[in-house]
Protein backbone atom coordinates (compact mmCIF):
# COMPACT_ATOMS: atom_id res chain seq x y z
CA UNK A 1 0.00 0.00 0.00
CA UNK A 2 1.37 3.51 -0.80
CA UNK A 3 1.92 5.83 1.95
CA UNK A 4 -0.63 8.31 2.59
CA UNK A 5 0.55 11.82 3.66
CA UNK A 6 3.64 13.12 4.80
CA UNK A 7 3.60 15.26 8.16
CA UNK A 8 1.64 18.09 7.54
CA UNK A 9 0.04 18.42 11.24
CA UNK A 10 -3.84 19.24 10.18
CA UNK A 11 -3.20 15.82 8.46
CA UNK A 12 -1.57 13.91 11.33
CA UNK A 13 -4.84 14.95 13.45
CA UNK A 14 -6.47 13.28 11.38
CA UNK A 15 -5.03 9.75 11.05
CA UNK A 16 -5.52 10.48 15.31
CA UNK A 17 -9.29 11.10 14.40
CA UNK A 18 -9.46 8.31 12.19
CA UNK A 19 -7.77 5.84 15.02
CA UNK A 20 -10.84 6.77 17.36
CA UNK A 21 -13.48 6.53 14.41
CA UNK A 22 -14.20 2.83 14.50
CA UNK A 23 -14.96 3.02 18.52
CA UNK A 24 -17.65 5.47 18.44
CA UNK A 25 -20.72 6.02 16.01
CA UNK A 26 -19.42 9.68 15.31
CA UNK A 27 -18.05 12.39 17.49
CA UNK A 28 -20.96 14.65 18.34
CA UNK A 29 -21.03 15.47 22.21
CA UNK A 30 -24.57 14.99 22.15
CA UNK A 31 -24.95 11.13 22.73
CA UNK A 32 -25.57 9.92 19.67
CA UNK A 33 -23.88 6.80 20.61
CA UNK A 34 -26.15 5.50 23.80
CA UNK A 35 -29.61 6.56 21.86
CA UNK A 36 -31.72 3.45 21.26
CA UNK A 37 -34.31 3.02 18.59
CA UNK A 38 -37.18 0.94 19.69
CA UNK A 39 -40.04 1.85 17.11
CA UNK A 40 -42.42 2.77 20.24
CA UNK A 41 -40.87 5.59 22.14
CA UNK A 42 -38.20 6.69 19.87
CA UNK A 43 -38.02 6.38 16.08
CA UNK A 44 -35.26 6.75 13.34
CA UNK A 45 -36.61 8.35 9.94
CA UNK A 46 -33.87 8.54 6.97
CA UNK A 47 -34.42 11.54 4.27
CA UNK A 48 -33.18 11.25 0.79
CA UNK A 49 -30.84 14.05 -0.15
CA UNK A 50 -31.33 15.52 -3.58
CA UNK A 51 -27.41 16.38 -4.72
CA UNK A 52 -25.97 17.83 -7.44
CA UNK A 53 -22.35 18.68 -8.59
CA UNK A 54 -21.07 22.29 -8.28
CA UNK A 55 -17.36 23.23 -9.28
CA UNK A 56 -16.59 26.25 -8.13
CA UNK A 57 -15.43 28.82 -10.96
CA UNK A 58 -14.39 31.99 -9.30
CA UNK A 59 -13.07 30.37 -6.66
CA UNK A 60 -12.44 32.61 -3.30
CA UNK A 61 -10.44 31.04 -1.47
CA UNK A 62 -7.26 33.29 0.24
CA UNK A 63 -4.48 32.53 1.18
CA UNK A 64 -2.55 34.07 4.03
CA UNK A 65 1.77 34.89 3.95
CA UNK A 66 1.98 32.94 7.17
CA UNK A 67 -0.16 29.90 5.79
CA UNK A 68 1.48 26.59 4.13
CA UNK A 69 1.98 27.27 0.45
CA UNK A 70 2.06 24.68 -2.17
CA UNK A 71 3.95 24.02 -5.16
CA UNK A 72 4.16 20.57 -8.10
CA UNK A 73 1.54 18.77 -10.04
CA UNK A 74 -0.55 16.42 -10.06
CA UNK A 75 -1.25 15.20 -14.35
CA UNK A 76 -3.43 12.52 -13.92
CA UNK A 77 -6.04 11.90 -11.11
CA UNK A 78 -8.39 9.71 -13.02
CA UNK A 79 -11.31 11.71 -10.79
CA UNK A 80 -9.90 15.20 -11.12
CA UNK A 81 -7.64 14.96 -13.64
CA UNK A 82 -5.04 17.60 -13.08
CA UNK A 83 -3.85 20.15 -10.17
CA UNK A 84 -0.65 22.56 -10.94
CA UNK A 85 0.60 25.32 -8.13
CA UNK A 86 3.44 27.76 -8.01
CA UNK A 87 4.72 30.60 -5.48
CA UNK A 88 5.45 34.09 -6.12
CA UNK A 89 8.18 35.55 -3.63
CA UNK A 90 9.60 38.53 -2.68
CA UNK A 91 13.02 38.16 -0.54
CA UNK A 92 14.63 41.18 0.99
CA UNK A 93 17.50 42.32 3.22
CA UNK A 94 17.36 42.82 6.75
CA UNK A 95 18.40 46.11 7.31
CA UNK A 96 19.31 49.20 4.65
CA UNK A 97 21.57 50.29 3.19
CA UNK A 98 22.52 46.83 3.44
CA UNK A 99 26.25 45.57 2.65
CA UNK A 100 27.00 42.18 2.48
CA UNK A 101 29.85 40.85 5.53
CA UNK A 102 30.79 42.68 8.33
CA UNK A 103 31.19 46.54 8.28
CA UNK A 104 34.93 47.08 6.81
CA UNK A 105 34.90 43.67 5.40
CA UNK A 106 37.24 43.12 2.19
CA UNK A 107 33.97 41.03 -0.02
CA UNK A 108 35.41 42.46 -3.81
CA UNK A 109 37.08 41.27 -6.59
CA UNK A 110 39.66 44.39 -6.66
CA UNK A 111 43.37 43.48 -6.58
CA UNK A 112 45.25 40.92 -5.71
CA UNK A 113 44.68 39.31 -2.22
CA UNK A 114 48.34 38.26 -0.25
CA UNK A 115 49.69 35.80 -0.31
CA UNK A 116 49.36 35.31 -4.20
CA UNK A 117 49.51 31.74 -3.84
CA UNK A 118 45.51 31.79 -2.96
CA UNK A 119 43.46 30.17 -5.71
CA UNK A 120 40.85 32.57 -5.74
CA UNK A 121 39.89 36.54 -4.53
CA UNK A 122 37.18 37.85 -2.60
CA UNK A 123 33.66 38.32 -3.94
CA UNK A 124 30.08 36.22 -4.98
CA UNK A 125 30.26 32.85 -4.94
CA UNK A 126 26.77 31.45 -5.63
CA UNK A 127 23.07 31.42 -4.52
CA UNK A 128 20.10 29.31 -3.40
CA UNK A 129 16.74 29.68 -3.23
CA UNK A 130 15.73 27.66 0.23
CA UNK A 131 12.19 26.71 1.05
CA UNK A 132 11.02 25.17 4.30
CA UNK A 133 9.52 22.20 3.53
CA UNK A 134 6.52 21.02 5.79
CA UNK A 135 5.08 17.99 4.08
CA UNK A 136 3.29 16.71 1.00
CA UNK A 137 0.07 14.79 -0.38
CA UNK A 138 -0.32 12.54 -3.16
CA UNK A 139 2.19 9.80 -3.99
CA UNK A 140 5.03 9.89 -1.20
CA UNK A 141 6.28 6.22 -1.97
CA UNK A 142 10.05 6.08 -3.13
CA UNK A 143 9.20 3.47 -5.68
CA UNK A 144 6.27 5.31 -7.15
CA UNK A 145 6.95 9.15 -6.43
CA UNK A 146 7.57 10.97 -9.96
CA UNK A 147 10.47 13.01 -9.88
CA UNK A 148 9.71 16.83 -10.76
CA UNK A 149 11.91 19.67 -11.56
CA UNK A 150 11.39 23.20 -9.88
CA UNK A 151 12.06 26.13 -12.12
CA UNK A 152 13.02 29.84 -10.68
CA UNK A 153 12.08 32.48 -12.82
CA UNK A 154 12.31 36.38 -12.30
CA UNK A 155 8.66 38.35 -11.66
CA UNK A 156 8.51 41.60 -13.78
CA UNK A 157 5.25 43.06 -13.14
CA UNK A 158 5.55 45.94 -11.19
CA UNK A 159 2.10 45.74 -9.25
CA UNK A 160 3.35 42.00 -7.24
CA UNK A 161 6.36 43.99 -5.92
CA UNK A 162 3.87 47.16 -4.80
CA UNK A 163 0.97 46.10 -3.49
CA UNK A 164 2.88 43.69 -0.50
CA UNK A 165 -0.27 44.20 1.54
CA UNK A 166 -2.95 42.50 -1.00
CA UNK A 167 -4.60 39.13 -0.54
CA UNK A 168 -4.65 37.17 -3.87
CA UNK A 169 -7.54 35.10 -5.45
CA UNK A 170 -5.73 31.56 -6.40
CA UNK A 171 -6.33 32.35 -9.75
CA UNK A 172 -3.58 35.37 -9.68
CA UNK A 173 -0.62 35.21 -11.82
CA UNK A 174 1.85 37.72 -12.42
CA UNK A 175 3.91 38.24 -15.10
CA UNK A 176 7.58 36.64 -14.93
CA UNK A 177 10.57 36.74 -17.36
CA UNK A 178 11.07 33.92 -19.91
CA UNK A 179 14.81 33.33 -18.76
CA UNK A 180 15.38 30.39 -16.99
CA UNK A 181 17.27 31.52 -13.27
CA UNK A 182 17.64 27.93 -12.00
CA UNK A 183 16.31 24.53 -11.63
CA UNK A 184 16.51 21.33 -9.13
CA UNK A 185 14.88 17.92 -9.38
CA UNK A 186 12.80 17.45 -6.18
CA UNK A 187 10.95 14.38 -4.53
CA UNK A 188 9.98 13.71 -0.71
CA UNK A 189 13.32 11.16 -0.54
CA UNK A 190 15.61 13.82 -1.44
CA UNK A 191 14.13 16.45 0.56
CA UNK A 192 14.03 14.17 3.59
CA UNK A 193 18.24 14.21 3.17
CA UNK A 194 20.62 16.09 5.39
CA UNK A 195 22.47 18.69 3.25
CA UNK A 196 25.61 19.93 4.20
CA UNK A 197 26.68 22.98 2.83
CA UNK A 198 29.10 25.84 3.01
CA UNK A 199 32.06 23.33 2.32
CA UNK A 200 31.39 21.18 6.18
CA UNK A 201 30.23 24.49 7.93
CA UNK A 202 26.88 23.95 7.55
CA UNK A 203 23.76 21.59 7.58
CA UNK A 204 19.70 21.57 6.80
CA UNK A 205 17.02 19.32 6.96
CA UNK A 206 14.04 19.56 5.17
CA UNK A 207 14.45 22.27 3.13
CA UNK A 208 13.76 22.32 -0.52
CA UNK A 209 17.08 24.14 -2.25
CA UNK A 210 17.25 25.70 -5.40
CA UNK A 211 20.35 26.74 -6.92
CA UNK A 212 20.78 29.73 -9.26
CA UNK A 213 22.59 27.56 -11.66
CA UNK A 214 21.91 28.66 -15.07
CA UNK A 215 23.74 31.17 -16.58
CA UNK A 216 21.23 33.70 -16.52
CA UNK A 217 20.78 33.19 -12.82
CA UNK A 218 24.38 33.08 -12.35
CA UNK A 219 24.13 36.51 -13.62
CA UNK A 220 21.25 38.21 -12.14
CA UNK A 221 22.78 37.22 -8.69
CA UNK A 222 26.04 38.71 -9.02
CA UNK A 223 24.25 41.48 -9.98
CA UNK A 224 22.03 41.31 -7.08
CA UNK A 225 25.41 41.12 -5.34
CA UNK A 226 27.13 43.69 -6.92
CA UNK A 227 23.98 46.16 -5.49
CA UNK A 228 26.11 46.46 -2.44
CA UNK A 229 26.11 50.17 -2.11
CA UNK A 230 29.36 49.75 0.55
CA UNK A 231 30.87 49.13 -2.85
CA UNK A 232 29.58 52.12 -5.39
CA UNK A 233 27.84 54.67 -3.95
CA UNK A 234 26.44 55.06 -7.43
CA UNK A 235 24.61 51.73 -7.61
CA UNK A 236 22.34 52.72 -4.44
CA UNK A 237 20.92 49.45 -5.27
CA UNK A 238 20.56 48.35 -1.17
CA UNK A 239 19.94 52.04 -0.29
CA UNK A 240 16.40 51.52 0.73
CA UNK A 241 13.50 49.25 0.29
CA UNK A 242 12.09 51.58 -2.51
CA UNK A 243 15.19 50.72 -3.89
CA UNK A 244 16.01 46.96 -3.98
CA UNK A 245 12.00 46.26 -4.72
CA UNK A 246 12.35 48.57 -7.94
CA UNK A 247 15.51 46.22 -8.53
CA UNK A 248 14.28 43.01 -7.55
CA UNK A 249 10.81 42.10 -8.09
CA UNK A 250 10.33 38.38 -6.50
CA UNK A 251 10.72 35.49 -7.96
CA UNK A 252 8.02 32.40 -9.35
CA UNK A 253 8.96 28.50 -8.63
CA UNK A 254 7.08 26.23 -10.44
CA UNK A 255 7.28 22.47 -12.04
CA UNK A 256 8.59 22.32 -15.40
CA UNK A 257 5.69 20.88 -17.79
CA UNK A 258 5.71 17.01 -17.65
CA UNK A 259 4.43 14.52 -15.48
CA UNK A 260 4.20 14.77 -11.70
CA UNK A 261 1.34 13.16 -8.71
CA UNK A 262 2.90 15.04 -5.65
CA UNK A 263 1.93 18.66 -3.94
CA UNK A 264 4.67 19.85 -1.63
CA UNK A 265 3.87 22.16 1.36
CA UNK A 266 5.99 25.38 1.95
CA UNK A 267 6.07 27.70 4.58
CA UNK A 268 7.30 31.53 3.62
CA UNK A 269 7.92 32.51 6.91
CA UNK A 270 10.04 30.57 8.58
CA UNK A 271 13.86 30.98 8.61
CA UNK A 272 14.45 28.12 6.23
CA UNK A 273 12.81 30.05 3.61
CA UNK A 274 15.15 32.19 2.01
CA UNK A 275 17.49 33.45 -0.22
CA UNK A 276 20.72 32.73 0.24
CA UNK A 277 24.33 34.35 -0.80
CA UNK A 278 27.55 32.67 -0.75
CA UNK A 279 30.56 35.28 -1.03
CA UNK A 280 34.09 35.13 -0.15
CA UNK A 281 35.90 37.56 1.76
CA UNK A 282 39.70 38.23 3.10
CA UNK A 283 40.52 37.41 6.77
CA UNK A 284 43.36 37.29 8.54
CA UNK A 285 45.20 37.66 4.61
CA UNK A 286 42.97 34.42 4.11
CA UNK A 287 40.07 34.01 1.96
CA UNK A 288 36.58 32.95 4.25
CA UNK A 289 33.49 31.62 2.77
CA UNK A 290 30.59 33.05 4.29
CA UNK A 291 26.62 33.14 3.65
CA UNK A 292 23.62 35.75 4.31
CA UNK A 293 19.97 35.50 3.63
CA UNK A 294 17.35 37.64 2.45
CA UNK A 295 14.20 36.91 3.84
CA UNK A 296 10.11 36.90 3.26
CA UNK A 297 8.83 39.05 5.88
CA UNK A 298 5.26 38.83 6.12
CA UNK A 299 4.90 42.04 8.12
CA UNK A 300 7.50 44.74 7.95
CA UNK A 301 10.40 43.61 9.60
CA UNK A 302 11.50 47.22 10.76
CA UNK A 303 10.92 50.81 9.96
CA UNK A 304 13.31 50.42 7.15
CA UNK A 305 12.34 47.73 5.42
CA UNK A 306 8.49 46.89 4.50
CA UNK A 307 6.67 43.83 4.09
CA UNK A 308 7.43 41.09 1.59
CA UNK A 309 4.71 40.43 -1.29
CA UNK A 310 4.07 36.55 -2.18
CA UNK A 311 1.21 34.60 -3.58
CA UNK A 312 0.31 30.92 -4.07
CA UNK A 313 -1.42 30.35 -7.85
CA UNK A 314 -2.99 26.97 -7.93
CA UNK A 315 -4.92 25.65 -10.99
CA UNK A 316 -7.35 22.71 -11.24
CA UNK A 317 -7.83 21.31 -14.82
CA UNK A 318 -11.16 19.01 -14.67
CA UNK A 319 -10.98 17.91 -18.30
CA UNK A 320 -9.08 14.52 -18.33
CA UNK A 321 -10.75 13.37 -15.23
CA UNK A 322 -14.48 12.11 -14.67
CA UNK A 323 -16.32 14.38 -12.59
CA UNK A 324 -19.70 14.63 -13.50
CA UNK A 325 -20.49 18.17 -15.28
CA UNK A 326 -23.10 20.12 -13.24
CA UNK A 327 -26.20 19.56 -13.77
CA UNK A 328 -29.61 17.92 -12.28
CA UNK A 329 -29.13 15.38 -9.91
CA UNK A 330 -26.52 13.01 -9.36
CA UNK A 331 -25.89 9.57 -8.29
CA UNK A 332 -22.18 10.57 -7.93
CA UNK A 333 -20.85 13.76 -6.02
CA UNK A 334 -17.33 14.46 -6.53
CA UNK A 335 -15.22 16.76 -3.26
CA UNK A 336 -12.29 18.30 -3.53
CA UNK A 337 -10.40 20.67 -0.78
CA UNK A 338 -9.68 24.30 -2.02
CA UNK A 339 -9.41 25.38 -4.56
CA UNK A 340 -12.40 22.86 -5.97
CA UNK A 341 -15.63 21.46 -5.54
CA UNK A 342 -18.96 21.24 -3.87
CA UNK A 343 -22.09 19.34 -4.03
CA UNK A 344 -25.71 21.37 -3.91
CA UNK A 345 -28.26 19.36 -1.67
CA UNK A 346 -31.95 19.37 -1.68
CA UNK A 347 -33.83 17.87 0.81
CA UNK A 348 -37.69 18.58 0.17
CA UNK A 349 -39.10 16.09 2.87
CA UNK A 350 -38.10 18.46 5.73
CA UNK A 351 -40.80 21.06 4.33
CA UNK A 352 -43.66 20.85 6.98
CA UNK A 353 -41.38 18.83 9.45
CA UNK A 354 -43.42 18.88 12.48
CA UNK A 355 -44.95 17.03 16.04
CA UNK A 356 -41.50 15.70 17.22
CA UNK A 357 -38.95 16.08 19.67
CA UNK A 358 -35.39 16.05 17.87
CA UNK A 359 -32.89 13.92 19.52
CA UNK A 360 -30.18 13.81 16.62
CA UNK A 361 -30.02 14.78 13.35
CA UNK A 362 -27.07 14.28 11.10
CA UNK A 363 -26.31 14.17 7.46
CA UNK A 364 -24.75 11.01 6.45
CA UNK A 365 -21.60 10.80 3.57
CA UNK A 366 -20.02 7.88 2.41
CA UNK A 367 -17.17 7.72 0.28
CA UNK A 368 -18.17 5.37 -3.23
CA UNK A 369 -16.01 3.33 -5.60
CA UNK A 370 -13.15 1.92 -4.00
CA UNK A 371 -9.87 2.10 -6.22
CA UNK A 372 -5.95 2.16 -5.95
CA UNK A 373 -5.39 5.81 -6.06
CA UNK A 374 -7.79 6.39 -2.69
CA UNK A 375 -4.39 5.01 -1.51
CA UNK A 376 -2.42 8.27 -2.68
CA UNK A 377 -4.86 10.63 -3.04
CA UNK A 378 -6.06 10.67 -0.08
CA UNK A 379 -9.94 12.26 1.60
CA UNK A 380 -10.37 15.72 2.74
CA UNK A 381 -9.63 15.75 6.51
CA UNK A 382 -13.00 17.66 7.08
CA UNK A 383 -16.02 18.72 5.05
CA UNK A 384 -17.94 22.33 5.87
CA UNK A 385 -22.48 22.58 5.18
CA UNK A 386 -23.49 25.83 4.79
CA UNK A 387 -26.82 27.42 3.66
CA UNK A 388 -28.05 29.33 0.51
CA UNK A 389 -29.24 32.54 1.45
CA UNK A 390 -33.21 32.84 0.15
CA UNK A 391 -32.93 36.09 0.72
CA UNK A 392 -29.31 38.04 -1.21
CA UNK A 393 -29.60 35.75 -4.55
CA UNK A 394 -28.14 38.54 -6.59
CA UNK A 395 -25.38 37.79 -6.24
CA UNK A 396 -25.75 34.66 -4.33
CA UNK A 397 -24.78 34.51 -1.04
CA UNK A 398 -24.50 31.77 1.74
CA UNK A 399 -24.16 31.76 5.71
CA UNK A 400 -23.55 29.33 8.32
CA UNK A 401 -26.02 26.38 9.62
CA UNK A 402 -28.06 27.68 12.26
CA UNK A 403 -27.16 26.43 16.11
CA UNK A 404 -25.01 23.51 15.27
CA UNK A 405 -21.31 24.77 14.31
CA UNK A 406 -20.77 25.41 18.01
CA UNK A 407 -22.65 25.40 21.70
CA UNK A 408 -22.26 28.91 21.84
CA UNK A 409 -24.44 31.35 20.17
CA UNK A 410 -24.20 33.05 16.91
CA UNK A 411 -26.28 34.82 14.34
CA UNK A 412 -25.74 33.65 10.73
CA UNK A 413 -27.97 36.65 9.48
CA UNK A 414 -25.75 39.64 10.69
CA UNK A 415 -24.80 41.20 8.19
CA UNK A 416 -21.56 42.99 10.24
CA UNK A 417 -19.74 41.61 12.51
CA UNK A 418 -18.38 43.73 15.28
CA UNK A 419 -13.99 43.63 14.63
CA UNK A 420 -13.64 44.57 18.24
CA UNK A 421 -15.51 41.46 20.20
CA UNK A 422 -14.45 39.11 17.57
CA UNK A 423 -13.81 38.62 13.24
CA UNK A 424 -16.35 35.81 12.93
CA UNK A 425 -20.17 35.08 12.84
CA UNK A 426 -19.45 32.83 16.04
CA UNK A 427 -18.00 33.56 19.11
CA UNK A 428 -15.75 30.81 19.60
CA UNK A 429 -14.11 31.76 16.60
CA UNK A 430 -14.45 28.81 14.84
CA UNK A 431 -16.05 25.77 14.17
CA UNK A 432 -16.10 23.58 17.01
CA UNK A 433 -16.23 20.09 15.20
CA UNK A 434 -16.71 18.00 18.14
CA UNK A 435 -20.28 19.52 18.27
CA UNK A 436 -20.54 19.83 13.74
CA UNK A 437 -18.77 16.75 13.04
CA UNK A 438 -17.73 16.72 9.48
CA UNK A 439 -13.93 14.49 10.11
CA UNK A 440 -13.55 11.61 7.52
CA UNK A 441 -13.91 8.74 9.69
CA UNK A 442 -12.92 5.30 8.08
CA UNK A 443 -15.03 2.51 8.07
CA UNK A 444 -14.31 -1.05 6.53
CA UNK A 445 -17.16 -3.02 4.29
CA UNK A 446 -16.42 -6.44 2.48
CA UNK A 447 -12.62 -6.26 3.64
CA UNK A 448 -12.16 -2.71 1.90
CA UNK A 449 -11.60 0.80 3.53
CA UNK A 450 -13.99 3.78 2.78
CA UNK A 451 -14.94 7.04 4.57
CA UNK A 452 -17.97 8.50 6.23
CA UNK A 453 -18.56 11.86 7.13
CA UNK A 454 -21.50 12.59 9.77
CA UNK A 455 -22.50 16.42 10.46
CA UNK A 456 -24.73 17.39 13.33
CA UNK A 457 -28.02 19.28 12.47
CA UNK A 458 -29.41 18.59 15.17
CA UNK A 459 -30.79 21.61 16.75
CA UNK A 460 -31.05 23.35 13.02
CA UNK A 461 -33.65 20.64 12.29
CA UNK A 462 -35.52 20.79 15.79
CA UNK A 463 -36.22 24.61 14.87
CA UNK A 464 -37.79 23.46 11.32
CA UNK A 465 -40.09 21.70 13.09
CA UNK A 466 -40.74 23.27 16.12
CA UNK A 467 -40.82 27.29 15.00
CA UNK A 468 -41.05 26.51 11.21
CA UNK A 469 -37.63 27.65 10.60
CA UNK A 470 -36.77 27.90 6.27
CA UNK A 471 -35.67 24.06 4.65
CA UNK A 472 -33.17 25.70 3.18
CA UNK A 473 -30.59 24.46 0.29
CA UNK A 474 -27.76 23.37 1.23
CA UNK A 475 -23.69 23.62 -0.17
CA UNK A 476 -21.46 20.81 1.23
CA UNK A 477 -17.65 21.53 0.27
CA UNK A 478 -14.02 20.91 1.98
CA UNK A 479 -12.53 24.15 2.32
CA UNK A 480 -9.05 25.27 3.31
CA UNK A 481 -10.95 28.93 4.48
CA UNK A 482 -14.11 30.62 3.28
CA UNK A 483 -15.71 34.36 4.19
CA UNK A 484 -19.11 35.61 3.72
CA UNK A 485 -18.91 38.84 2.26
CA UNK A 486 -21.95 40.15 4.54
CA UNK A 487 -19.56 40.30 7.20
CA UNK A 488 -17.14 42.97 6.33
CA UNK A 489 -16.22 40.90 3.37
CA UNK A 490 -12.83 39.20 2.93
CA UNK A 491 -11.17 41.17 6.09
CA UNK A 492 -12.98 37.91 7.86
CA UNK A 493 -11.07 35.25 6.42
CA UNK A 494 -12.40 32.08 9.09
CA UNK A 495 -9.65 29.46 8.17
CA UNK A 496 -11.07 25.46 8.46
CA UNK A 497 -9.04 22.50 9.10
CA UNK A 498 -7.82 21.44 5.81
CA UNK A 499 -4.52 21.98 3.79
CA UNK A 500 -4.75 24.12 0.84
CA UNK A 501 -5.80 21.49 -2.19
CA UNK A 502 -5.33 18.56 -0.29
CA UNK A 503 -7.93 16.14 0.13
CA UNK A 504 -10.50 14.22 -2.63
CA UNK A 505 -13.15 12.12 -2.32
CA UNK A 506 -15.83 10.29 -4.68
CA UNK A 507 -19.30 10.25 -2.22
CA UNK A 508 -22.88 8.57 -2.56
CA UNK A 509 -25.53 11.35 -4.43
CA UNK A 510 -29.02 10.99 -4.92
CA UNK A 511 -30.78 8.31 -4.23
CA UNK A 512 -29.35 5.12 -5.86
CA UNK A 513 -31.52 2.08 -5.85
CA UNK A 514 -28.84 0.01 -7.08
CA UNK A 515 -26.57 1.23 -4.15
CA UNK A 516 -29.08 2.79 -1.48
CA UNK A 517 -26.53 2.19 1.58
CA UNK A 518 -23.98 4.79 0.67
CA UNK A 519 -26.64 7.51 -0.53
CA UNK A 520 -26.50 10.77 0.84
CA UNK A 521 -29.05 10.67 3.65
CA UNK A 522 -30.06 12.73 6.60
CA UNK A 523 -30.85 10.53 9.20
CA UNK A 524 -33.10 11.96 12.29
CA UNK A 525 -33.93 10.40 15.72
CA UNK A 526 -36.86 11.31 17.61
CA UNK A 527 -39.33 10.96 19.94
CA UNK A 528 -43.42 12.23 19.11
CA UNK A 529 -44.80 14.70 20.95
Amino acid sequence: MQNRILPLAALASLLFIIGLGCTKIDTTTLGTDVLTVDNVNTFSETFPVIATQGIFTNDSTIIKKSDNHLIGQISNDPLFGKTDAAIYVQFKPVFYPFYFGNAGDTVRNSGTIPPITLPTRAGFDSAYICLSYKGAWGDTMASSTIPQTFEVRRIVEAAFKDKTDTLRKLNYRPVVDAQLLGEATITPQIIAKKVVFNWGKDSVENQIRIPLNTIDGKAFAKELYNLDSSANILSNGFKSDNEFRNRSFGFEIKVKTGSGNTLFYVNLTEAKTRLEFFHRKVKDNKIDTVVQSFRMYPVAASATVAASSSHNYVKRDYATGTIPTPSASNNEIYLQTSPGTFGSLKIPLLTGLSNRIIHRAYLEVDQIGFGATQDVYTPPPYLYLDLKDTVNTIPQRYKPVYFDLSLNSYNPDANFVNPLYHPYPFNNGNVDTRVFGGQALARSEGGNLFYRYQINLTRYIQHIATNGYHNYDLRLYAPFNYYYPQYLGSQYVIPYYNPLAAGRIKVGGSYNPSNPNHTMKLVVIYSKL
